[in-house]
């Protein structure tokens, strides 16, 4: 191969790679989507402070039954979004969910919560991040796959460095 081919391939080459990227880009949300937590532990708050770096996201909602960790959560979520807004706080998810105003729901429960709090939150209308696992038998799995089909809402299943992209 000439030098001539060899650099008329390779710049082809070049821009198909360039193309494929962005043809997977996706482009920003006009506004800030609004997010609420089920869960304001330590994966809790991980995930949230992830998305909060990588979207540009309103944290409106946390909730949690143990009020230390949701006031906790709250003050660091406060000094950390850029609205610099304090999220309302709630113990029930149910209230939380009944304010109709989410558009992504991060679910960092128990085990043993994950699938009634992801199936309440497709049917308020949220799109859903929850932690692995998705349930404690086949039974909620296949309860949760068929509440998010029937919804039509998106829901991604948490597994350890593989949510973002760093």
């Amino acid at each position: 191969m000439d030098r001539r081919n060899f650099l008329t391939r390779t710049a082809a080459l070049a821009s198909i790679a360039t193309a494929a990227q962005s043809a997977h880009a996706v482009a920003p949300a006009a506004s800030p989507r609004r997010v609420g937590l089920i869960g304001c532990g330590w994966y809790g708050k991980c995930d949230l402070l992830q998305l909060i770096n990588i979207e540009p996201v309103e944290v409106v909602s946390l909730c949690d039954v143990d009020s230390a960790m949701l006031e906790e959560a709250a003050g660091l979520i406060e000094s950390r979004q850029v609205s610099k807004r304090r999220p309302r706080t709630y113990v029930d998810y149910k209230e939380m969910l009944a304010e109709k105003d989410l558009d992504i729901v991060l679910i960092a429960t128990p085990d043993h919560w994950h699938a009634l709090a992801m199936i309440a939150a497709v049917e308020a209308g949220a799109d859903v991040y929850v932690q692995k696992p998705t349930g404690v038998d086949v039974l909620e799995s296949r309860a949760m796959l068929d509440a998010a089909r029937r919804t039509g809402r998106v829901v991604q299943v948490g597994t350890q460095r593989r949510s973002t992209p760093t």
